[in-house]
């Protein structure tokens, strides 16, 4: 809640109190399945009701909510129910049993009929349940309600089951010194059994709290897990077997009290809700813009950004736009031939040695070293901000050291992210923080800003890259202002990087970096968007409780705006399904799933503000690119509205680059005029196989889509919910071997 009021704090996963809460759930869990080797099942099923009474008071305590008569009266029925089961299980006087690997199985597998036929009558019940869920699409039904709390409730009962199983095994090899158990077929079934009941549990949960919502569902959801593991000891481990008449009529009577308890919460939801409609039936109406608004609130208006725009009246610093790769290679090559006075330099994943295409004969077969050695030479003074990434092979600093004058001045960025057995798995830059700027500033004058490194990855407009695959890249060139000047000579000291959004670092206008602020930028251009809005990205992650970046619902917001006034409006989002080339398995994983994540988003989002999904799609698409059936990596992360403004920049839109915390750095250019149109349709034409031809929007999606008389054209490939890692680039970065040294306390001490 605090990260939803003040998103500097950065993301909720890194607060003290998430992760306090994290160790308390660990610790619940583990004190859980300790508890069921101790209690038989039956048993302990109403305690699962005593969740509901510390959510209460967590509730009253630390959120500030109320408590009511409602939330009284349930505890107490609770607390009775609970009371009047143990006072039955004492009042039975059954001893504990503890069991073997054999005697268990023995136990699950007697002659008896109800085992078996419990189980194919509960999961009958919820096949046919679900089914009439899913062709009905009751999403929001009391049909549904019941559906999910009571599949989830006995999925619970099975996942009990199968974890006191494995318990008691435990339990039983512990005591016998017998390891070789834990190899028995059947008890691996029964550790296997656990996810197994365990998954479907959780989706039904998650599915219920995201149609239902916390006070509607889970009372319901606590009753059918009471009546889940109820239903499993009595049948499976037959423990009321030996229980007296008068001993089990108790327990029974207390478990309906437990019940009771639990639903006496689902009527404070209803009243709940219901006076809550009645009070604010107009007032919401009336106060719904107003909520829009603070919702998409920004620290500075759309009027006060400044843009990069045309020169006046030089011609050698006027805006222009890279439009692939070597087009940037080019310009380059065209800046640092062109450098007098100095050159700063800003890159991520930099091959110095690559030989720089240029169609100019006199500077052909040059690299970045041969290039920068030529300005030394000329008196040129170069400034480096490098970053090197061991695990994607680049250069260290030592390296470049040796192929660079001595003139040079290098500056680089070194992390805290933590032992590196532990960040070799969880990060590609296990050593040193993603400065993941990228510029080129000339005689402190121009400034080309890209997302654009130079090496062997980055190819030419469908040209395949050395490991089969095409890309997609834009630089944007402008003159520098004095402020941006001295931001950037700022930027290549040796001092330690702060936080942006905690010290204000950030760059002036019209450069973008850091501390939500480009996240505020992307949001404006949104929201004053006419008629169109063109978003391409490589990652694209956006919206739920873990992403505070409101791109998503931006987006949603403005389509639901020109929905309510009739407006023509179109969106179209370009990314990548997959990527397969990132060395580090959770960067693929993150890349393969943010992608499904945003679409779910939006469609959460469109629900929110009254649109239906065929309403949100018909404004809106989402694609990927590819060309003869290999896929064209997005790396060109740019914003176009309207055709008049744009914004390139370094930024994945996710939460880690668009914050700047704990470790990234990003940089943007905002710039308008007549060559974000000419740009717009350029790249249209590129992505719909044609040369020269003005596009309308309409003509756009009609090209996407297709028509009842026309097929799909051009490389723009739709985008659908459940992807899979298909339609990412192919091949692969080869990771190199790892390799960790100290270097020093001074975190920009260089290496040697």
């Amino acid at each position: 809640m605090r990260v939803a009021r003040d998103s500097s704090l950065g993301t909720a996963t890194m607060q003290t109190a998430f992760l306090g809460g994290l160790v308390l759930l660990i610790m619940g869990t583990i004190s859980a399945i300790i508890n069921l080797g101790i209690l038989g099942q039956a048993i302990q099923a109403p305690f699962a009701a005593l969740t509901l009474i510390y959510s209460a008071l967590l509730g009253r305590f630390v959120l500030h909510e109320s408590f009511g008569l409602y939330d009284l009266l349930s505890s107490a029925l609770i607390i009775v129910g609970v009371g009047v089961d143990l006072y039955a299980a004492e009042l039975a006087h059954v001893p504990p049993k503890s069991y073997t690997l054999k005697s268990l199985g023995r136990l699950l597998t007697r002659h008896s009929v109800f085992p078996l036929g419990y189980t194919v009558i509960v999961l009958t019940y919820a096949t046919l349940l679900l089914r009439r869920v899913r062709i009905a699409n009751l999403q929001r039904h009391p049909v549904t309600l019941l559906a999910f709390s009571s599949c989830a409730g006995i999925m619970a009962g099975f996942t009990s089951l199968a974890t006191k199983s494995v318990v008691e095994v435990a339990k039983s090899a512990r005591k016998h010194q017998d390891w070789l158990v834990f190899l028995n077929p059947f008890f691996i079934l029964l550790v296997i059994a656990i996810p197994c009941a365990l998954v479907p549990q959780l989706f039904f949960l998650n599915k219920g709290l995201e149609f239902f919502g916390t006070l509607k569902f889970i009372p319901l959801y606590q009753a059918f897990i009471i009546i889940g593991n109820l239903s499993c000891g009595l049948v499976f481990y037959n423990e009321m077997a030996s229980y007296s008449s008068t001993a089990l009529t108790c327990f029974m009577g207390g478990i309906m009290i437990t019940i009771c308890g639990v639903c006496v919460l689902l009527v404070k939801g209803d009243v709940e809700n219901n006076g809550a409609d009645a009070r604010c039936s107009n007032t919401v109406l009336l106060d719904h813009k107003s909520k829009e608004k603070k919702r998409l609130a920004t620290d500075f208006t759309f009027e006060q950004m400044e843009w990069a725009t045309e020169s006046d009246t030089s011609t050698t610093n006027e805006l222009r736009v890279c439009r692939d790769f070597r087009e940037c290679q080019e310009a380059i090559v065209e800046l640092l031939v062109s450098a007098r006075k100095s050159i700063y330099y800003s890159t991520f994943l930099c091959d110095f040695t690559q030989v720089l295409d240029t169609t100019n004969e006199k500077h052909m077969d040059n690299t970045f070293v041969s290039l920068v050695c030529d300005a030394v030479k000329r008196g040129v003074d170069v400034h480096i901000l490098y970053n090197p990434v061991r695990d994607y092979g680049t250069d260290s600093i030592a390296d470049l050291r040796r192929i660079l004058p001595r003139e040079v001045h290098f500056a680089c960025s070194v992390s805290d992210l933590g032992p590196g057995w532990f960040t070799r798995y969880l990060s590609n830059n296990s050593r040193y923080a993603f400065h993941h700027q990228k510029y080129l500033c000339v005689d402190e004058e121009t400034i080309m800003v890209t997302g654009c490194d130079v090496n062997t990855e980055r190819e030419g407009w469908l040209r395949k890259n050395h490991l089969a695959y095409y890309w997609h890249e834009l630089s944007v060139i402008c003159r520098c202002t004095p402020d941006m000047v001295s931001w950037v000579q700022s930027n290549h000291k040796p001092a330690e990087k702060r936080y942006y959004d905690q010290f204000v670092e950030y760059p002036p206008f019209p450069l973008v970096s850091g501390g939500w602020r480009e996240e505020n930028c992307i949001v404006n251009m949104i929201m004053n968007a006419k008629h169109s809005v063109q978003l391409e990205n490589q990652i694209m992650i956006s919206g739920g409780s873990l992403q505070h970046n409101r791109v998503c619902s931006a987006i949603v917001a403005r389509i639901s705006q020109a929905r309510n006034k009739g407006e023509s409006f179109y969106a179209l989002i370009l990314t990548n399904a997959a990527q397969k080339d990132e060395p580090s398995f959770l960067a693929r994983s993150y890349c393969s799933l943010s992608i499904q994540w945003s679409l779910e988003q939006l469609e959460e989002c469109a629900i929110d503000y009254g649109l239906t999904l065929n309403e949100l799609w018909k404004h809106l698409q989402v694609g990927r690119l590819e060309h003869d059936g290999v896929s064209i990596k997005v790396h060109s992360n740019i914003l176009i509205v309207d055709g008049k403004y744009a914004l390139r920049s370094s930024s994945n839109l996710a939460d880690r680059s668009l914050s700047a915390r704990p470790n990234d750095t990003e940089l943007g250019l905002l710039f308008s005029g007549p060559r974000v149109s000419e740009l717009q349709q350029d790249l249209l034409n590129m992505y719909l196989g044609t040369i020269g031809k003005n596009y309308s929007w309409n003509q756009v999606f009609q090209c996407i889509r297709g028509t009842a008389t026309k097929k799909p054209s051009g490389l723009i490939i739709p985008l659908e919910k459940k992807i899979g890692v298909r339609g990412g680039a192919t091949g692969g970065r080869v990771k190199v071997s790892y390799k960790t040294t100290n270097i020093g306390a001074n975190k920009h001490e260089y290496e040697t």
